[in-house]
């Protein structure tokens, strides 16, 4: 197996929206490659970004809702991309997970620090024993190619400062946080495809990161950001991509 490649790995930004147990909507079901379909049991309105996944294990692909159709205020139909990974079934379940965007990282990078305190006791002096001191959280930071600071005219998804910072076309987004009364919080989602043969990608998510300085590189066309993930670890699991 090759070592790690940036250049295999799609970066995104995803929020805490997410809405359980919707159901394909056609007899038919759909075949590979479909990029819309009917769909049914959703309640209110599910926005353009949102990012679904089939419940079915034989289902991995991740797809992002790119236009969306209501009848009496709830969502009867989406499009989507990329297309269909696998054919779907009448009445398969699927749950929404969040507004999706894809970040571009140019020349940069992402980085992020796994860290553990290890307190050393001693017995009259010597090593003896070892605790596990307070916890700490995942230091990021990550470099984003920046196009614009701020969407406007027929843009259907924010810029990527916007996301972090919850405001123009993510105004309305979610916090991934479980706790309304915290600060608003996104997480970073990395996946991999090694493009070989018979190997299975990967999905590592670094959950509720809040970001605590935004550096600006005009000549650069780069966005720095650091923060901090409320986690110690970050989540890791092989995924067909």
């Amino acid at each position: 197996m090759a070592q790690f490649d940036l250049k295999k790995a799609l970066i995104f930004i995803v929020d805490g929206y997410s809405k359980a147990n919707a159901q394909v909507n056609n007899v038919g079901g759909y075949s590979i490659g479909a990029t819309t379909m009917l769909v049914d049991t959703i309640v209110g309105i599910v926005p353009t970004g949102a990012s679904f996944r089939f419940e079915d294990v034989s289902h991995d692909t991740i797809y992002t809702v790119t236009a969306h159709t209501e009848t009496l205020g709830n969502t009867t139909s989406i499009t989507f991309t990329p297309g269909l990974a696998v054919a779907v079934i009448d009445n398969q379940v699927f749950d929404f997970l969040g507004h999706r965007l894809e970040i571009k990282v140019g020349e940069g990078n992402l980085t992020y620090d796994e860290k553990r305190n290890m307190e050393y006791k001693k017995d009259r002096g010597a090593l003896d024993t070892v605790r596990e001191g307070d916890e700490e959280p995942i230091d990021v930071r990550l470099d984003i190619q920046w196009e614009w600071l701020s969407s406007g005219g027929a843009d259907i998804f924010p810029s990527p400062e916007e996301a972090l910072k919850k405001e123009g076309l993510a105004s309305t987004w979610e916090s991934s946080s479980v706790d309304p009364c915290e600060p608003y919080a996104i997480d970073l989602v990395i996946v991999y495809d090694p493009d070989c043969s018979g190997v299975t990608g990967e999905m590592i998510t670094l959950e509720d990161y809040r970001w605590e300085s935004l550096n600006h590189d005009l000549k650069a066309g780069t966005l720095a950001t650091s923060g901090k993930c409320n986690r110690t670890r970050a989540i890791k699991e092989r995924v067909t991509v």
